[in-house]
């Protein structure tokens, strides 16, 4: 009940796209439920995507992604239905939104003019923006939003998001309490695959408490804080 705040519960939306990375979005929405937020995760189409003989969507099912592993995953609802049904002004939008990685599903996320709106409007709310792996280059090319923040991201994309006016720093496992994350204000960011837990455990524990995201961590067998 940690996750209910006057009774209403805490809610993700978490982007998904083709080549997207699949640990790093599942990891995610996983723990996020298990910490008992409301999590839809919604596809963000490229262009001329929709089309039935696309290559990215073998299945024919408009909601899958096929992520860069070539596992498919299939979204609750696609990025611009969502927009249109659910956010109508700041006080809509879901408590965080989640980026996982994924280079192809990032250079997806990079383009889409949808990706951008939702992003502004977090940037001028105090609600949470979770970016990891190669996702944080999102941010930066959407218009360089949070420009200035202190951020990780996957450590090749480094020079790039230095170049665009961020604070990129590598976190150790023992910098802080929650493993390989970086969080200035509303903007949470991690490194990669092998990180997706403590990034995700983060993010719960920012929308509920340390104490319920610590639970759900033993509750996995994940050693969290480290």
């Amino acid at each position: 009940a940690m996750s209910v705040v006057n009774n209403v519960k805490r809610r993700a939306l978490a982007l998904l796209a083709a080549g997207s990375e699949e640990m790093e979005l599942v990891v995610a929405v996983d723990v996020l439920r298990r910490c008992d937020i409301d999590v839809t995760v919604a596809l963000v189409q490229a262009d001329g995507d929709g089309t039935t003989d696309c290559p990215s969507n073998p299945s024919g099912d408009p909601l899958v992604a096929r992520c860069s592993r070539n596992v498919n995953v299939r979204a609750d609802v696609t990025l611009a239905k969502y927009l249109q049904e659910h956010i109508s002004d700041e006080a809509s939008l879901p408590d965080a939104l989640i980026l996982p990685g994924g280079l192809e599903g990032a250079r997806t996320m990079s383009k889409a003019p949808a990706v951008g709106e939702l992003l502004r409007h977090y940037q001028s709310s105090s609600k949470i923006v979770a970016a990891i792996c190669a996702a944080p280059t999102v941010l930066a090319a959407q218009g360089n939003l949070f420009a200035g923040r202190r951020l990780t991201s996957y450590p090749a994309f480094k020079d790039t998001l230095n170049g665009a006016g961020y604070a990129w720093q590598e976190p150790e496992p023992t910098d802080g309490t929650n493993g390989r994350v970086v969080r200035d204000g509303n903007l949470i960011t991690s490194m990669g695959p092998a990180t997706s837990f403590d990034f995700a455990l983060t993010v719960g524990a920012a929308l509920t408490s340390q104490e319920a995201a610590e639970k759900v961590a033993t509750a996995m067998l994940y050693k969290w804080p480290h």
